[in-house]
């Protein structure tokens, strides 16, 4: 209790412009201990900072308070909250039932905006879209129930386009840890997992690509 009431005063006390790194990071944790206590306080905090980061603060209000249907279809109608909404569900100590819903509506953005979107942009949402299916099957979610056929194949597809050009470490290592997670045979995901291992050097990174591409268990899931 002493630690989520201090959560929450970081969040009732961020101010706008710039939300530091310590009220991001109490939002994520206020996500982890799903904190729907907090619903309130993140959404005052998404009114006073808007964009991205108000974005940021606006999707972790409707997680904690199991809203998550109510997320994707807020998602549909605003690209910002789209971009942004990847980042907090990472934080998510499990499957939501909307979660299939909001991955369509993630989907659907990148179906939308892939012709015209920056490539720096369109690898950073590709990114955090497949770190966040990556961390639902480390909670156990069924790729099938979690994907339309459609959606998976534009993920993927996209991934492996995207993947062995990304210079963005994180975007990177999303969506390799995905591609190794649905598609760990297929001999074009493998050359793109090769290429990510090649390009960054991090030493647990390379580890996951190995147990990848040698057929060890994977996702590993989370306790």
């Amino acid at each position: 209790p002493a630690a989520l009431a201090r959560l929450r005063r970081i969040v009732r006390r961020a101010e706008p412009p710039t939300p530091a790194v310590g009220t991001l990071q109490a939002i994520f944790a206020l996500v982890r201990l799903h904190a729907a206590d907090a619903a309130d306080d993140l959404d005052a905090l998404a009114a006073r900072l808007g964009g991205s980061p108000g974005a940021i603060a606006r999707a972790a209000a409707l997680l904690v308070a199991d809203r998550v249907d109510a997320l994707a279809a807020a998602v549909a109608d605003d690209p910002v909250l789209a971009h942004a909404s990847p980042q907090p569900y990472l934080h998510e100590p499990h499957v939501p039932a909307g979660a299939p819903a909001l991955f369509h509506a993630w989907l659907a953005t990148l179906r939308k905006e892939a012709s015209h979107v920056g490539v720096t942009a369109l690898r950073a949402f590709v990114g955090d879209v497949a770190e966040a299916a990556f961390r639902s099957l480390q909670h156990g979610a069924d790729p099938s129930a979690l994907f339309a056929d459609a959606d998976r194949a534009l993920l993927v597809d996209t991934a492996c386009a995207e993947l062995p050009g990304t210079t963005d470490f994180i975007a990177a290592r999303g969506m390799a840890w995905l591609l190794g997670a649905l598609e760990p045979g297929d001999d074009t995901v493998r050359s793109a997992i090769e290429r990510a291992r090649d390009r960054f050097r991090d030493p647990e990174f390379q580890a996951d690509c190995e147990a990848m591409l040698t057929g060890a268990t994977w996702p590993p899931r989370l306790g």
